[in-house]
């Protein structure tokens, strides 16, 4: 930090080394890190400097140290942010409408993307199943987008949102496999009108 509270611009790009080294390498939740001196060997700089930065880290919850063990990377939904959102931002009835039209605009959102690029999906993940679990389908449709900063964002928002959390979110395969048909048919008005219809209105009524 420097004088002025804020972190330090050499702070800042070692946490996002730190970052750039992460996702370069697909670390995730329960992946160890690179020890403090290899950290500073690799990008370079000082260890005083290394050990600030992880020591943010670790302050946010996003890594954990364990003793003579290593650093490792921490599941994002223990996040103590995500704690902060579900206990203050999420009291009000408004704050609860606002998280689920965000999620309805990135499942929509993500519809779009896929359709515009052209993207084809097969559908046999799912032909199997009787009935699907609307989450599952939505973290691997999203995925499908190769936008992990999306998916992250979802994963956070839908630990939330009360359809997400019912026995009753299982819905009739044959909805989703209209859905998916119509992603793979390019038709963006089609696909949307059948999450507005016929699923995004069975996981709100659940939600209520």
């Amino acid at each position: 930090m420097n004088e002025s509270g804020y972190p330090s611009k050499i702070f800042l790009e070692i946490v996002e080394k730190i970052k750039q080294l992460i996702d370069e390498n697909h670390l995730g939740p329960g992946d160890k890190i690179p020890s403090e001196r290899e950290l500073s060997d690799r990008l370079k700089v000082g260890r005083s400097s290394v050990r600030e930065a992880l020591r943010s880290l670790e302050l946010l919850g996003l890594i954990e140290t364990k003793r003579g063990e290593g650093t490792y990377i921490c599941d994002f939904r223990n996040h103590r942010l995500v704690e902060i959102l579900g206990a203050f931002v999420l009291q009000s009835h408004q704050a609860r409408t606002d998280l689920e039209n965000t999620i309805q605009l990135i499942e929509t959102g993500a519809i779009a993307d896929l359709i515009r690029r052209g993207k084809k999906i097969p559908a046999e993940r799912w032909e199997a199943e009787e009935a699907i679990d609307q989450r599952l389908f939505f973290d691997w449709l999203i995925k499908n987008t190769d936008n992990r900063l999306l998916l992250k964002i979802w994963r956070i928002l839908t630990e939330y949102a009360p359809y997400y959390h019912r026995p009753e979110r299982r819905t009739d395969k044959a909805v989703f496999l209209q859905l998916l048909s119509c992603v793979n048919d390019g038709d963006e008005a089609a696909a949307v009108s059948v999450y507005k219809n016929k699923i995004n209105k069975c996981h709100t009524a659940v939600g209520k």
